[in-house]
Formats: C-alpha cells, sequence, structure tokens
C-alpha cells in the first residue's frame, strides 16, 4: 500500500493556482497495482475531460486537508484552453534522490520552470508554457519512462519543489516541440538525441539555414502545431543553432508561408 504524501499545506505558482482546473485523486487498486483515481469535492469521480467537474485550488485544498485520509492529495487538470503542457519524469530519481543520467538533459533543459516531485517520490513533473501536437503516453527511456500531456490529463500535485525550483511556469515551447519530436521518433531513432538539433551536432551552415528552417516549419504543421509555437521554435534553432541566425522577422515569413503549404 502506497502510503499517501499529506503535507501540512500545499503551495503551487499563482499561473496554475488561480484557474479552476483542479481535482482530488485517490490511489484504488486495479489490475495488481494502484491507479490514481480524480474525484469532485462532493466525493462523485471527477474527469479530465469534463471541466463541470473540476474546481478551484481553495476549493480542492480546503476539502483535501478537512477530509484526512479519505484522498490521497489533489490534481491538475490539463486542458485545451490553457497555455501549459506537462512532462512526467517516471523513476528518473535515484535512491539518493539524484537526476538518473537519461533524465539529466531533459531536467537541465527545464531548470528554470516549476518542477516538484511527484507523489511516489521516484519522479518529477514539470510544467511549462507551450502546446504539443498530441499527448505522449509512456515512452520507455532507459529504467524509466515519459509522458507528455497538454489536455485531457491531470497531474498529481505535491508542492514538493525540486532543487529549489521557482514558483514560476516558463514558456518553453520550442523545447517543448523537440522533446515531442525527439520522442515521436525514439522507436525509428533509439538514442539518437534531440531530433531538431543539426545530425552531427554543430551548427546549421549559413546556405543550408532557410531550407532547414523551412522544412521544420512545414513538419511541425503537418502536425498542426499553432502559428506561435512554431515561431517561437524556429526563433530558438535560428538564435542557438544558426551559423548566421538571420533577422527575427524572416522567421515570422517562414511560419506566415507555411500556412499556405498545411492549406494544400
Amino acid at each position: 500500500m502506497i502510503e499517501p504524501f499529506v503535507p501540512a499545506s500545499i503551495v503551487a505558482p499563482d499561473d496554475l493556482t488561480e484557474r479552476d482546473q483542479w481535482v482530488l485523486w485517490r490511489y484504488v487498486a486495479r489490475k495488481g497495482g494502484t491507479t490514481k483515481v480524480p474525484y469532485q469535492t462532493n466525493g462523485k469521480l471527477a474527469s479530465s475531460t469534463d471541466s463541470g467537474t473540476w474546481t478551484s485550488f481553495e476549493h480542492v485544498s480546503g476539502c483535501f486537508h478537512r477530509a484526512g485520509s479519505c484522498y490521497s492529495g489533489i490534481g491538475f487538470v490539463f486542458s485545451s484552453t490553457d497555455p501549459f503542457a506537462g512532462i512526467d519524469l517516471d523513476d528518473c530519481l535515484d535512491s539518493l534522490g539524484k537526476v538518473k543520467p537519461w533524465a539529466s538533459s531533459i531536467v537541465e533543459q527545464f531548470a528554470d520552470t516549476y518542477m516538484e516531485i511527484s507523489p511516489s517520490g521516484q519522479g518529477l513533473k514539470i510544467w511549462a508554457h507551450g502546446k504539443l501536437p498530441g499527448n505522449i503516453a509512456s515512452v520507455r527511456i532507459g529504467d524509466g519512462q515519459i509522458e507528455m500531456y497538454d489536455h485531457g490529463r491531470y497531474f498529481a500535485v505535491t508542492g514538493r519543489v525540486f532543487r529549489g525550483a521557482p514558483l514560476e511556469v516558463e514558456d518553453h515551447a520550442a523545447d517543448l516541440l523537440t522533446l515531442y519530436e525527439w520522442l515521436s521518433g525514439h522507436g525509428r531513432n533509439k538514442g539518437g538525441g534531440w531530433l531538431l538539433q543539426p545530425l552531427d551536432g554543430g551548427r546549421i551552415p549559413h546556405g543550408q539555414q532557410h531550407s532547414t528552417l523551412v522544412s521544420i516549419a512545414g513538419t511541425l504543421r503537418a502536425r498542426r502545431v499553432c502559428d506561435e509555437a512554431i515561431e517561437a521554435c524556429l526563433q530558438v534553432i535560428n538564435e542557438r543553432q544558426c551559423e548566421r541566425p538571420g533577422p527575427r522577422e524572416n522567421i515570422s515569413r517562414i511560419v506566415h508561408s507555411s500556412r499556405k503549404w498545411g492549406a494544400a
């Protein structure tokens, strides 16, 4: 039996607590294991796809602490109407609480946004501003696994901040898409690294910059990524990876042009 983590109080970023997207949850035995089932404050089941079953942070927190052992914790639901995406790194911490090698680069990349230790004490959950082409569930990496969601799922929230992470949710639109691309291609390109990086690990040569950015824009457009996320991704690649970064307005023109290709 997994013992619930019951803190004296749960603190979370204002970006999250100001939204009425909160539920209670309880460990329930299922198929030889346990799962986290969401509940409303009236004791009925909640749904991660029905906003009518969600409520405020204050209401959920108050109910959780009044109910004692009736519930195991509280959770935040990701919705298509909010700007958030979440990364769930399962079994990424060793017995000393250190990040395992397979997850270290991801943790470093998202170190400036809100990150907390999961209820099990063995994983991490990361919140960031940005949207995904779709949800990704249970991709095995090393001896752990990664999940990514931006709608239709919820994260159990513990308030156990990891390594003094800020109580702020930061913009990582480009990093989210890069990680999404890597996970999407993991079965075809195991160990290949972040798919939006140049294949040789170096900078994109000046003569190939435009065609490379156009190609990436087309790939993201095909995955139905929104204009804002495509532009954010291309701007980061332009600034960090291009041999001679071009003007920001060039990126905007590429994104605008990609609408025509997507429509075709």
